[in-house]
C-alpha cells in the first residue's frame, strides 16, 4: 500500500482546509462509504460483526472492519470484547455518536426535499455532470 506524500499540494490543501473548517473534518468521516449505514444499524442494535455484514449487502470484510476501527478512533462507537470462547466483539453507540446520527437523519430529510427524486435513486457514477 503507498503512503500519502506529506508535502504534495493536495496533503497540504486537506490539512489547511481541515484547519479552516471542522466541517471539513466532519464530512471527511461522515463522506466515506458505509459510515452512515454502520452508525445507524448500531443505533438499531446491530452490535456484532456478523449481524452488520448481514445487513450491508455488499461490503467485504476488510472494509467493514476499517469502517469499524475508524468509528471506534473517532469514538462515535464503542468496541466490547467478551473473553468468552469463541471470542465476542460487540459494538454499541457513544452519546457522540447518537447525535451525528441525528444530524445524518436531519441532512437525509434536506435531501429529500431538496434533490429531485429521479437524482436521489440514480447512481452516482451514471448522473450527469
Amino acid at each position: 500500500m503507498s503512503t500519502k506524500k506529506l508535502n504534495s499540494t493536495n496533503t497540504l490543501n486537506e490539512y489547511y482546509l481541515d484547519e479552516r473548517c471542522t466541517l471539513n473534518k466532519v464530512v471527511r468521516i461522515i463522506g466515506k462509504r458505509w459510515v452512515s449505514e454502520i452508525l445507524v444499524l448500531i443505533k438499531q442494535d446491530v452490535t456484532r460483526f456478523s449481524g452488520l455484514k448481514e445487513c450491508l449487502n455488499g461490503i467485504s470484510d476488510n472494509v467493514l472492519s476499517k469502517v469499524l476501527s475508524e468509528l471506534v478512533a473517532a469514538k462515535l462507537i464503542e468496541k466490547e470484547v467478551f473473553k468468552e470462547i469463541p471470542l465476542r466483539v460487540e459494538y454499541s453507540i457513544t452519546d457522540s455518536g447518537e447525535e451525528l446520527v441525528k444530524v445524518l437523519h436531519e441532512l437525509c430529510n434536506w435531501g429529500k426535499q431538496h434533490i429531485p427524486y429521479e437524482v436521489r435513486i440514480q447512481p452516482t457514477s451514471m448522473k450527469k455532470s
